[in-house]
Formats: C-alpha cells, structure tokens, sequence
C-alpha cells in the first residue's frame, strides 16, 4: 500500500492507464462538499479560425477531468453561504471568519428574514463552514463543538445556516446572490454561471428612492448613520489575520450600536464622482474604490450621527484606541442628519422594521 498522495500517484500511473481508472463515490464521503473534476478547452476551432475561450465566453466546454490529473490538480476556491439571524454578533462573526481564511466576497440583510447573508470563499470553503458552524443541536455544539458558531453566539438551532453540499452551495448562492459576487472568476463559478466581479447598479444619486425619518418618543435622541470601511479596510493589516473592519465593527457593536442593515458592494464607476461628493473623499482615496469592493453598515443609536467618533472614543480601551488613531480618519461618515439621509438613500433600497426610519420608492 502506498504511503503517501505521490507514491500512490506514481504506482496508478505506471500500473494503469487512464481510461482504466473509475472514481468509487461510496469511498469519497466528502465528494458531496467538492465540485466534479472538471477543466476547459483551451480554444476552439471555428470558421473564422483559432479562438480563445476567453474571446467566446457563450461558447465554454468543460471537460471532466481524469483521477490521474485531478490528484496533480490545486486545491480550487469555492464559495458557499452563511446565514445567521445574529445581526447584534456580526463583527465577531466577521472576525471568526477572518481567522479560518475564509473571505468574504458577498453580504447583505434580507428583507423577509432580517438575517445577515455571508457569501464567503476559500478551499475546500464548504466542508470548513461547516465545521465552524457547528452541528445542530445546540447542547451538542456546546459540548464537543466549544468554538463553534452556535456553540459561541446561537440562540436556537436556526441561528445559523451553512450550505450543506456543493449543489447546495450554487443554488444558494444563485439565490441570495443572483446579480454575482465581489469576487475574480473561477473556472467552478463560471461553470455554473455565477456572475463574478459584481458592479452593483443599485448604487444611485437619482433614484426614485425617498427617505422617510420618523420620530421616536421613547429615544427622542435616536439617529441613523451611514458608515463606509474602504477597500483598504477589508484587507488584513501586514502580518495580520484580522482585517481593521472586523475590528472596527465589533468594537463599534460594543459602544451599542445596532446594525440595520449592510451590504457589501462594488461603486459603479459612473457614481464614483457623485460619491466623492457626498461624502467629501478626495481624489486619491475615491481611485481606490474603482473595481474593488468596499463595506457599508447602517448603525442606529441616540446621537448616532452628531457624536459617532466621540462615542468611540469614549468607550474605547487602550488597545481600541490605537485601532481608532490608526484607521479612524478612514471611515467615511458624516454628522449632518440630512447628509446621513442621503448617504444611506444613495446605498440602500430599505431599511427593515426596527430601524427608525424607513425608505419608501416613489
């Protein structure tokens, strides 16, 4: 019996042939967490002559790859979905996701639900969410699942939902998802017809959208604020695991903000001068938006807007504050209530129930 991956490569391949090689499923448990072998013609031959795949995106075919070749094959990113009804728990979430190299090429809140969607990508990124997320039963996950995401932060068995197998995983993220991802293409997402490199057309200056801002006589004090985390913030710090928008965000959830809603999204290129404008970025730090997605959070809470970065700095400890002096000015934001408004309008379509204000389409 061969004692490692290449031994057993090198005796298949000089004992058979192959063709004479078939793949036992019954033997592959976590072949349901896996896409089929597959590759792509390098070019195709047609009237007009040589082409390559890449100039004929309609005309795509996919080989099934054999068991010789996909033993020499890397290991491919694939994507799968999150869904947890933990909103007040994001940033922790976010930075538990960090720390098993997930990343995260997709987030938005369902309107129905109010549940936060996290598409996030990695290898092998099925079986690895499900192991972060942890079995079902509640008592289970906090006896033998102790980090786990329910074992951490679940309130019931439905607190979180992770696509079970890989045909799963597409159908929910053609779902949840359905204009694409914030994310480079794969050969597995293009196979399945997942759109990649998401340019969100939601994003508008002159849309028909109106912002409805309501009272509220218990907090006569409650505010909504729009808070932007740039490209650069999405990334981990060097020679760090956590990026500084994880950090931010749950150390802006502990000074008791409420997140009403999030999205994470690419600015049209055609909006990025309107955006500069609304929320007065310079030149240089609008270039790094272009074709790279940035984070948007929908917080709420008394004096939101007029008082965000005193509230932070109010509550922040000794390590939060070396976080704030680093990336604080980073943070776009304004502490105009009817700039706020407009941020929010120019990003978000609704805001659900427990917000205090609402957005109507006119």
């Amino acid at each position: 019996m061969s004692e490692t991956p290449e031994h057993a490569y090198k005796l298949a391949s000089l004992l058979f042939f192959e063709k004479e090689l078939y793949s036992d499923e019954i033997m592959r448990p976590k072949q349901l967490h896996l896409p089929p072998p597959r590759t792509h013609v390098n070019s195709i031959i047609s009237k007009e002559g040589r082409h390559h795949l890449s100039d004929l995106p309609d005309r795509l075919v996919y080989q099934s790859e054999g068991i010789l070749k996909s033993m020499l094959a890397p290991p491919r990113l694939l994507a799968s979905i999150l869904v947890t009804s933990q909103v007040n728990h994001f940033g922790k979430i976010l930075k538990r996701l960090e720390q098993e190299e997930f990343t995260v090429v997709g987030v938005h809140l369902t309107r129905d639900t109010d549940s936060i969607v996290f598409c996030v990508q990695a290898e092998n990124c099925i079986y690895k969410l499900l192991q972060l997320v942890g079995p079902r039963d509640l008592k289970e996950a906090k006896s033998s699942h102790q980090f786990s995401l329910r074992a951490s932060f679940a309130t019931h068995s439905d607190s979180f939902y992770a696509s079970p197998t890989y045909n799963d995983s597409v159908t929910d993220v053609k779902r949840y998802f359905p204009d694409g991802l914030c994310c480079a293409n794969t050969l597995d997402m293009q196979a399945e017809g997942i759109p990649h490199s998401y340019i969100d057309e939601l994003v508008n200056t002159a849309s028909a959208r109106r912002y409805v801002s309501r009272s509220y006589p218990l907090k006569p004090l409650l505010q909504t604020v729009c808070v932007v985390f740039p490209p650069d913030l999405l990334r981990p710090a060097k020679h760090m695991r956590l990026s500084p928008a994880s950090q931010l965000i749950t150390m802006i959830q502990s000074c008791q903000f409420e997140i009403v809603n999030v999205r994470l999204l690419t600015i049209p290129t055609l909006q990025i001068q309107p955006f500069r404008t609304l929320f007065k970025v310079h030149y240089e730090l609008s270039q790094t938006f272009v074709n790279r997605p940035c984070l948007l959070l929908v917080l709420q809470r008394e004096n939101a807007a007029s008082c965000f970065s005193q509230i932070l700095q109010g509550y922040s400890n000794t390590n939060n504050r070396k976080l704030l002096d680093s990336y604080d000015h980073m943070m776009l934001t304004s502490t105009n209530k009817q700039t706020c408004e407009n941020q929010i309008k120019f990003f978000f379509d609704f805001l659900p129930d427990r917000c205090k204000d609402q957005m109507e389409i006119q």
